[in-house]
């Protein structure tokens, strides 16, 4: 039953990983855990990563470093 519950290999502990999307669509937030462990709050505007975050989707968050769009998605649960 435990096995159930988990699941390996779904996210990269090493990256910038986007763990949930909340809010009304008009009031998108992030919860984001950093490649150091920690977690963070975001939303439009925001610094992220060397970076600023774009867009805030219904499972997915763009954000631009260094000219280049970067996509983080939900990971598959």
């Amino acid at each position: 039953m435990a096995r159930a519950a988990t699941e390996r290999n779904l996210i990269s502990l090493r990256k910038v990983n986007l763990i949930g999307v909340y809010g009304s669509p008009g009031e998108r937030r992030a919860l984001i855990r950093l490649a150091n462990g920690k977690y963070r709050k975001v939303q439009v505007g925001d610094q992220l990563d060397g970076g600023q975050v774009a867009a805030i989707g219904d499972d997915e968050l763009h954000y631009i470093k260094r000219g280049r769009a970067v996509v983080l998605k939900m990971p598959r649960g």
